[in-house]
């Protein structure tokens, strides 16, 4: 999909899709063989309503448009904001089918309302744990593993998954280490220098991210809110990753009226009360 936006940002023009398909899979990749990828590429990326198709020419729609095709991050964050997009999400919270990007989004909501602190993620224990947590009217949202097998990509490109330092049994194991997308997010929304309140922030940062616990889509899915003052683990783990990178600074004034409590096990009571936005100092 990434190749397929990058080709169609060069070319700066609708793109002719046998040309495309040509330059992306020609013979001397494929070895002659019937290769797919191409073809599910640009359906993916059609459903997502990133690349429109008119009479047999490839162009740039929606939330890729802008794209200028040099940095994966730009795309990351175009390809969230097509997968969170409302109109593809309808019906999530009571109706089972898997149109659209309703099976991706229940098992984001599953997964981010994890512990990035605890043992990470598994095929094995979505099975367990999803039907459990989830509005039943919801449905399952990785039936097979299958689908859990395209999830375990599908979650770090969208910059909302890690996978642990150290290796893990089972298929796929991942973390809900939601930080590329938040920093994505945050810079996005404020400027440098820019002071937040911290609880005006978490709920901006909800608002952006609906599958985080607390937003919209966590909610009608029936995961615990953890409260407007409240960051709850996976956006705590975000933010003191912010602040350990340097992409931001935590506050705590004394006399604040309104304070954010983060979820941090060497800080049993840490409070913040604003969020100072920061140079990226990674690069």
């Amino acid at each position: 999909m990434w190749a397929v936006v990058r080709l169609l940002a060069a070319e700066r023009k609708p793109l002719p899709t046998d040309r495309a398909r040509a330059l992306l899979a020609p013979p001397s990749l494929t070895e002659g063989k019937e290769n797919k990828t191409f073809d599910q590429a640009l359906r993916s990326l059609r459903e997502l309503q990133m690349v429109a198709v008119d009479e047999g020419r490839l162009s740039l729609a929606g939330h890729a448009s802008a794209l200028d095709g040099t940095d994966f991050p730009s795309f990351s964050c175009a390809l969230r904001q097509a997968v969170l997009a409302g109109e593809l999400n309808a019906g999530l919270a009571d109706d089972a089918g898997q149109t659209g990007s309703r099976d991706l989004t229940r098992i984001l909501v599953w997964f981010l309302s994890r512990d990035p602190l605890d043992e990470p993620a598994t095929w094995e224990i979505a099975q367990r744990q999803q039907s459990i947590d989830l509005n039943p009217e919801a449905g399952t949202a990785s039936r097979n593993d299958t689908r859990w097998n395209r999830f375990v990509h599908w979650a770090p490109a969208l910059g909302l998954a890690a996978a642990p330092l150290l290796s893990s049994s089972g298929k796929g194991p991942l973390l809900p280490d939601c930080t590329a997308a938040v920093k994505q997010s945050v810079q996005r929304l404020w400027a440098v220098g820019e002071r937040v309140n911290a609880v005006d922030a978490a709920r901006t940062l909800r608002s952006a991210l609906p599958v985080l616990p607390g937003g919209d889509y966590a909610n009608a899915l029936g995961i615990p809110d953890p409260g407007a003052q409240s960051a709850g683990p996976a956006l705590s783990y975000a933010l003191l990753r912010g602040e350990d990178e340097g992409w931001l600074v935590l506050q705590q004034d004394a006399d604040a009226q309104r304070v954010l409590t983060l979820h941090d096990p060497d800080r049993p009571s840490h409070y913040v009360s604003d969020i100072v936005i920061s140079e990226d100092q990674h690069g």
